[in-house]
């Protein structure tokens, strides 16, 4: 297996070399070795690396990597229950992204001067305070059983 210095592996990676060191220092990533005092990488550090920034992209933060995946590049055990619950995160999120894009491109599409004015407007808000009460409820379903207005 060949070896990288922290050059070879930033030009492999187009990380920084202080992302590196600091990805070292957080535990993520380990040197091989050092020789003359400079960190050398086995090969595996580049996908290694990649797993790191494809988790970031996943909304993972560093100590959350840091317990799923060790400086070597293994896997924790429980790995999967932490993806699935990541997974969860990131489609609801798409879902919401999909929703403000719809309400942007109804607002630039619109024919009225005013939103204010607009019927389907009204009605992209109120499905979207629905889907705000829905999502309280869920957080908090005691909110369910608070005495409302006589």
């Amino acid at each position: 297996m060949s070896e990288l210095s922290i050059a070879e592996l930033r030009a492999r990676t187009g990380l920084a070399s202080s992302a590196l060191r600091f990805y070292e220092r957080k535990g993520l990533l380990r040197a091989a070795r050092r020789a003359g005092g400079k960190r050398v990488y086995d090969e595996d550090a580049v996908e290694q690396v990649a797993l790191i920034d494809l988790l970031k992209q996943a909304g993972f933060t560093l100590s959350e990597i840091a317990v799923l995946v060790g400086p070597s590049g293994r896997t924790a055990p429980n790995w999967r229950a932490a993806a699935s619950a990541k997974l969860r995160e990131l489609d609801e999120r798409v879902q919401q992204i999909q929703r403000a894009q719809k309400a942007l491109r109804h607002a630039l599409d619109c024919e009225h001067d005013h939103l204010d004015d607009c019927p389907v407007h009204h009605r992209i808000l109120r499905a979207h305070a629905e889907t705000l009460a829905a999502a309280a409820r869920k957080a908090s379903p005691a909110a369910d059983h608070r005495p409302g207005p006589a």
